[in-house]
């Protein structure tokens, strides 16, 4: 079975007593709204979205979107992740919307986070790419002091145009190869370069929920 879907279904049974839900962007997010509406009851909730892409998936199935600009707090922000570690640090961001995921993560009244086990790593493993958005103006600076503190980076390209990806606040997305154990050492310190507005690392302990092919599902 697809660990989306059974993602969808833990989740989905869980959402009793919510009005406002903050959801986030990406495949497994998508598969959660087709389940909502599937199930009849995408129309029960209101939502804040991390990007266009999800404001515009659940508004074509008829759900009602609440802009950021609102400043309402969301009762619980769902989203996936890219990686996550046993510590529940987690690398997010490959959908380009990790500056407005880690706005509704921080003022959410709760968050949950759901993946497939696979995207568990170890620490020992080498090292995975962080998604970095920074201003557009700043970009050659930036590059050279990543590079020159000893970090590879480069440059998000999209498919289907030419150039660097520009994010829903339009701003510029540079990928950063990190190792797993310097991930919050490198969060800390990458935020102190003037430019760079934020990164795709989570380091609080959020709840996660991870789920494989077989239907077993786990909690860290």
């Amino acid at each position: 079975m697809d660990p989306k879907e059974i993602l969808s279904q833990y989740v989905s049974k869980r959402l009793t007593g919510y009005s406002i839900i903050g959801l986030g962007t990406g495949r497994t997010v998508k598969k959660l709204i087709e389940h909502l509406d599937r199930e009849g009851i995408l129309n029960q909730f209101k939502y804040i979205a991390s990007s266009i892409d999800t404001e515009l998936e659940i508004s074509q199935r008829g759900g009602l979107i609440l802009s950021l600009y609102s400043g309402i707090q969301p009762d619980i922000y769902i989203d996936s992740f890219d990686v996550v570690t046993k510590d529940k640090v987690m690398v997010k961001g490959g959908g380009a919307a990790l500056l407005r995921e880690k706005i509704l993560t921080t003022f959410s009244k709760s968050s949950l986070f759901i993946g497939e086990y696979k995207k568990l790593v170890k620490i020992e493993q080498h090292s995975v790419k962080v998604p970095v958005e920074i201003v557009p103006v700043s970009i050659m600076y930036i590059l050279k002091k990543i590079n020159e503190i000893g970090f590879k980076t480069s440059i998000r390209e999209g498919t289907g145009k030419m150039g660097g990806i520009i994010s829903d606040n339009g701003n510029m997305i540079i990928d950063v190869e990190v190792r797993i154990n310097q991930l919050c050492e490198f969060d800390k310190t990458i935020k102190s370069i003037p430019g760079i507005i934020e990164t795709g690392v989570f380091c609080n302990k959020y709840d996660v929920v991870l789920a494989d092919e077989d239907g077993r599902i786990e909690i860290l």
